[in-house]
């Protein structure tokens, strides 16, 4: 889906992809907490910890030479996930658009009580906020978000499906297949529902979304064709591998962990985690047939500093500093152009790269906004209720 609006789901325009690959061409020759907290969203974005394989990228920004003194005296406060995925940001994005513009950045804990609570109050002072991307429908449609003003943030290089009319994308992550390096790659969903010819147990993210569509995928549905979810056949799907779950996991880290400790076979696993925990040597990626899922920038409607927010989400989505944070985390840039500014090496870790995008479809978080309350409750009750046993002679 696009951030924010538009309900056909669909998988990457291919000619965006091909612009994407045209630039790597350029560069082969040169926690937990409540309910509504962020951290808590079913599509929960990943904490990521990591050690830079590439310098930092010293090129200036494009309409942010010259501009030292654009906001001094003012004051943008900026709420985001906190740990090591906010201190990449503060090195890619924070420091570089403060240094730029002469404006001081302040920073809070986002929340999507807290964003509604300061709206509903009439006391905002947040000024930027990072979200799922699956939260920014039923935010707008109840009016706690202003419209992102296209004069002041140039979207053309941006993927369109992350271009909003309320949001704007401000990094990927995926949910994949993970699996023994020393194993068999699965080829997909398919293999991943194939005992037979994958041996040994499962591990599922204890969530209806990916999940689902993950059970749909490995009942022959293309990527095009997954929404709206046919809910009756991807129970159904669910059903043949149950058997052979031992882990409906809440952890992020733990697929990787059961992975690299042999518990089991195959599992769902959010991408950056073998590379962020070490186990990139014993964990590898199948990238077909994974979910790009979605981190955005929003401003709350009355934002004390909107046009300081906007001229941040304008810096925060250039090239540079994208490609700043993706050499710093694995998360895929949202930019089309940053990609002919990282090393090829690294692009193999991104979400985002030419070649990953080619075979992944996108969350459509629209359909998760209407849906995911009812089929949360399904899928819970589903995962502890107890299969009927095959008759004998049947299987």
């Amino acid at each position: 889906m696009s951030a924010g609006g538009g309900s056909r789901p669909r998988r990457f325009d291919r000619r965006g992809v091909l612009r994407a690959g045209a630039g790597l061409a350029v560069l082969a020759i040169a926690g937990c907490g409540d309910d509504d907290e962020v951290a808590q969203d079913a599509t929960q974005v990943p904490t990521p910890d990591s050690v830079p394989t590439q310098a930092p990228i010293g090129s200036p920004v494009p309409g942010y030479v010259d501009v030292a003194e654009k906001w001094t005296g003012r004051t943008l406060t900026i709420a985001g996930l906190g740990g090591a995925y906010q201190s990449a940001q503060d090195e890619a994005f924070f420091k570089p658009f403060a240094e730029a513009t002469g404006v001081d950045i302040a920073l809070d804990a986002a929340s999507i009580g807290g964003l509604t609570d300061q709206v509903d109050d009439e006391a905002v002072t947040w000024d930027v906020v990072d979200l799922p991307t699956d939260r920014v429908r039923t935010l707008s449609s109840a009016d706690y978000l202003s419209a992102i003003d296209t004069l002041l943030v140039d979207t053309s290089p941006l993927f369109p499906e992350i271009v909003g009319q309320y949001a704007i994308g401000a990094a990927f992550f995926s949910t994949v297949i993970v699996y023994p390096a020393a194993a068999n790659p699965p080829a997909g969903w398919v293999d991943f529902w194939d005992p037979a010819r994958f041996p040994g147990q499962r591990a599922l993210r204890k969530t209806p979304i990916g999940t689902m569509e993950f059970a749909l995928l490995a009942d022959g549905v293309a990527p095009d064709d997954l929404y709206p979810l046919d809910e009756e056949r991807a129970f159904r799907s669910l059903d043949r591998i149950k058997p052979y779950v031992a882990s409906w996991y809440e952890d992020g880290k733990q697929p990787v962990e059961l992975i690299a400790n042999a518990e089991v076979a195959l599992a769902s696993a959010w991408n950056d985690r073998a590379e962020l925990l070490d186990l990139d040597e014993v964990v590898r990626v199948q990238w077909r047939g994974g979910m790009l899922s979605s981190q955005s920038w929003v401003v709350p409607r009355g934002a004390p500093n909107a046009d300081v927010a906007m001229d941040f989400v304008n810096f925060a989505t250039r090239a540079v500093p994208n490609a700043n944070f993706a050499r710093l985390v694995p998360f895929g840039p949202v930019n089309r152009d940053a990609f002919a500014l990282l090393r090829p090496d690294r692009l193999a870790s991104l979400p985002s790269a030419p070649d990953h995008l080619a075979v992944q479809f996108l969350e459509n978080g629209n359909f998760w906004a209407e849906n995911l309350d009812r089929l949360q409750e399904r899928f819970d009750d589903w995962v502890i209720e107890e299969l009927p046993e095959t008759p004998e002679g049947e299987g």
